[in-house]
């Protein structure tokens, strides 16, 4: 009887320890994504499973600013290349139904397609990225071309004209062109539109009643409005997209739920037999990709165990998305977001909001976030000018400086891209200025201001600061002990001996 007691008593404590566990990890998350939220960078929705158990599914914010209409969980959200792995588990439906096959070629399915290699490049290189196509567009181009709508025929015509980028079966190199192709074969295949084959064989089976294709003219209820952070503007209305340019790479639409609903029905045969979906979940290059998802195992701390995870992303005008599926304990991190920043800055892609929840739930690391200094006086610039937005710097770092991240590389960032995009010479010059005063012992700093003096044929002084910065490696080395930074000082001393060598020539 003692033993029976004793027993229930240790059940009893680990159920309450695991129950503490669990209410710790929930609440590190949600500080995690309330930062976020707080500082202006997340909008949108969060799910987490554990065990198959949803144990967090929160929204944040607005889902259209103009009408001032609060994100709700069921909101929608076009989910982008997070569309990928529904394609390819289309595909391999077919395949189950003997329809298809992996080594089939796209010739032998598309008899009059065009381009390069058509009769060698197989569904299975399609499917893992090893095809040799291009990615996409040029960005020029997709930016023209992303608002025409497309015959799903004539939207082949772009990977038909384009040249291969190495040898099918050789590499690996991410390629919407080929999920489009892959759309187009299950739809010949099907005889019905991608968008129904999905919703008959993958969104009714899985439950997923608020998934589909997207279709710009459809009315489309609980959609959110999508927002891009410009970063001399802050956030504006996204630009349009015509669905059909991401059809099979990124068009559908769906909510946290249903996103949860289709992890849930993965775990079964109820989509697709065990034995082709091991097939989806191996790594078949150094992309380490499958079949419409990543594949990675990460280490955990302090331990000699490791966890298999599938993920995938998904970016649009407006629009971001992460999932992931930890393979090794039936978990799950969603994230979905209505607002993305068309900047080199961003400190709030999805993945990375993702990752840092995953690194919560099985290292137990909570990271504080902080807002980017950087996001907060950039859009100062465009609106009042650089001399207002170095003011309001020095404010903060008198009387508010812990509530931002004002390390080095933020401001770095701001200059770079202030001048690379933007022509702004001068107001780059500033904020590298800026940097110096703060971070004196940064070799970085020198460098940016020394680039962009020589960039504007000031040789003098950028030979000045390129040698105040070496002096700097010299003097502080385990501060700047970096393979970027030994590379940035090797060519330092190359465009000085370049500019001394010109001065000289214009000096005879």
């Amino acid at each position: 009887m003692l033993k029976r007691v004793l027993i229930l008593l240790l059940l009893i404590i680990n159920s309450a320890t695991s129950n503490l566990k669990s209410q710790d990890v929930v609440q590190k998350i949600d500080r995690l994504v309330s930062d976020y939220y707080n500082c202006g960078e997340f909008n949108g929705v969060v799910l987490v499973s554990r065990g198959g158990k949803i144990i967090y599914n929160k929204e944040f914010g607005l889902s259209d600013r103009e009408w001032n209409t609060k994100m709700t969980i069921d909101t929608r959200f076009k989910i982008a290349s997070l569309s990928k792995p529904f394609t390819a588990l289309a595909v391999l439906q077919l395949v189950q139904e003997g329809k298809l096959r992996l080594d089939g070629t796209i010739r032998d399915y598309i008899p009059d397609y065009e381009g390069k290699a058509g009769d060698s490049i197989t569904i299975h290189q399609l499917l893992s990225h090893t095809s040799g196509l291009k990615s996409s567009l040029d960005p020029k181009e997709e930016y023209d071309k992303q608002r025409i709508h497309h015959d799903f025929r004539e939207l082949l015509r772009y990977p038909e004209k384009s040249d291969l980028l190495f040898k099918p079966g050789t590499k690996f190199s991410y390629s919407n062109f080929g999920y489009n192709i892959l759309a187009y074969i299950v739809r010949q295949i099907s005889g019905k539109s991608f968008g129904n084959d999905l919703k008959e064989k993958i969104f009714d089976p899985s439950g997923m009643i608020y998934s589909c294709q997207y279709e710009n003219e459809t009315v489309t209820p609980g959609l959110a409005r999508g927002y891009e952070y410009k970063l001399l503007h802050g956030y504006k209305n996204a630009d349009y997209v015509d669905a059909s340019l991401t059809t099979g790479s990124g068009g559908l639409i769906a909510t946290s739920y249903d996103l949860y609903l289709f992890d849930r029905a993965m775990y079964s045969e109820k989509l697709l037999k065990n034995e082709l979906k091991n097939y989806i979940f191996r790594s078949y290059s150094a992309g380490g990709y499958g079949y419409g998802w990543f594949i990675d195992k990460r280490a955990l701390k302090g331990s000699d165990d490791s966890i298999t995870i599938a993920d995938h992303s998904g970016s649009i005008d407006g629009f971001g998305s992460y999932m992931a599926r930890i393979l090794s304990d039936s978990s799950l991190v969603i994230i979905l977001k209505n607002q993305r920043a068309d900047t080199y800055i961003d400190p709030a892609y999805a993945p990375e909001i993702g990752k840092q929840i995953i690194s919560i739930i099985y290292d137990g690391e909570e990271i504080p976030y902080r807002e980017s200094i950087a996001h907060y006086i950039a859009p100062l610039i465009g609106k009042y000018g650089i001399d207002s937005a170095v003011s309001e710097y020095h404010k903060i770092v008198k009387i508010n400086s812990n509530n931002y991240n004002m390390s080095e590389p933020e401001l770095n960032r701001l200059g770079i891209e202030l001048f690379f995009r933007f022509g702004m010479a001068g107001e780059a010059l500033k904020i590298f200025e800026l940097n110096m005063i703060h971070f004196p012992r940064s070799y970085n700093t020198y460098d940016s201001y020394a680039y962009l003096l020589r960039q504007q044929g000031d040789y003098v002084n950028s030979i000045k600061f390129y040698k105040k910065g070496l002096n700097i490696l010299k003097k502080y080395p385990e501060e700047n002990d970096s393979q970027s930074v030994r590379d940035d000082a090797t060519v330092a001393l190359k465009y000085i001996e370049d500019m001394e060598m010109k001065i000289k020539s214009v000096s005879k």
